[in-house]
């Protein structure tokens, strides 16, 4: 019995020893893994949430309570405010929020159209210099949106569109770099075949982008569309300079107005509600076309 005892003490080190097996290993690298993601998507949504319990508060509470406490009484009067006249200066949230969808629309459908067009020439098209030019088009990637700004300006002032609609997505809505990039290589990948075969039946460059390529790159179409959607959406710069009216302003050129207005702080509650009405068109998209956003992010890396 002693001789047992002595041998299984001498086991003990030897297993203490012995190295985690693999599926431990990567069990804890799992759990290290998901803890690591959950502490920065606490990070990253935090601020929604503490804008979004300031935004059911009261203009009393603001200050006083933590942004991190939920309102004990949320106020969603707030949000009717808002969407009516926006505070004090008395501007119609709904004008903002009516322009920024109008812009909005036009330049997402103006980019996928003329993006297309330009693609499907770079991409399946025979021209002398047609990859040099692309590739010099690509270049402008590495430009700033910043430089063009005065250009812009100066370009929309001589055609006397400064203020107008039309100013604000004009620049963007005949196609940009990167969604011409984008969908370029997309119909590079389209077998020739198929493109020979619709041309032995008779269509032209215009029957075979409309009735082959174009259905057959619908996912990479939504996904332009849903890129130019956001950014048109966000934009803050260019509408910023070339509008100079209430009238004309977008949900991001107003909220920014009023921020920096005059009592701005008494009025906080109704701030962070006009942030949060701007945020809920690209929640209800991120839930409707989640699968597709997936897929732009496949596309970006290169996959």
């Amino acid at each position: 019995m002693s001789a047992i005892a002595v041998g299984a003490s001498s086991d003990a080190p030897a297993r203490a020893r012995r190295p985690r097996s693999p599926r431990s290993l990567r069990v804890t690298k799992t759990i290290v893994f998901y803890l690591v993601l959950s502490v920065v998507g606490a990070v990253f949504i935090a601020p929604y949430v503490f804008a979004f319990f300031g935004s059911l508060k009261p203009e009393s509470q603001i200050y006083t309570v933590p942004a991190w406490v939920p309102p004990a009484h949320p106020s969603w009067s707030n949000y009717a405010h808002t969407w009516g006249n926006f505070s004090q200066v008395q501007t119609d949230f709904s004008t903002y929020f009516y322009n920024t969808l109008l812009v909005t629309v036009c330049m997402t459908a103006g980019q996928v159209f003329f993006s297309m067009l330009a693609a499907y020439a770079f991409a399946r098209m025979k021209f002398p210099g047609r990859d040099a030019i692309f590739w010099m088009y690509l270049l402008t990637l590495m430009v700033p949106n910043i430089v063009t700004i005065i250009p812009l300006y100066t370009i929309m002032d001589k055609l006397h569109l400064v203020n107008t609609y039309w100013a604000v997505f004009l620049p963007y809505a005949l196609g940009t770099p990167y969604t011409i990039f984008l969908m370029r290589q997309f119909f590079r990948n389209i077998p020739q075949e198929v493109i020979d075969a619709a041309k032995i039946d008779g269509l032209g460059d215009v029957g075979v982008l409309r009735r082959v390529v174009v259905p057959l790159s619908r996912p990479v179409l939504i996904t332009a569309a849903l890129i130019a959607f956001v950014f048109s959406w966000n934009n803050f710069l260019w509408p910023l300079v070339i509008t100079n009216s209430q009238n004309h302003y977008l949900l991001t050129t107003g909220l920014a107005n009023f921020s920096t207005g005059p009592g701005t702080g008494e009025y906080l509650n109704i701030l962070l509600a006009g942030s949060m009405i701007t945020l809920l068109p690209m929640i209800v998209i991120f839930i409707v076309f989640n699968r597709y956003i997936v897929r732009s992010i496949q596309l970006t890396s290169g996959r």
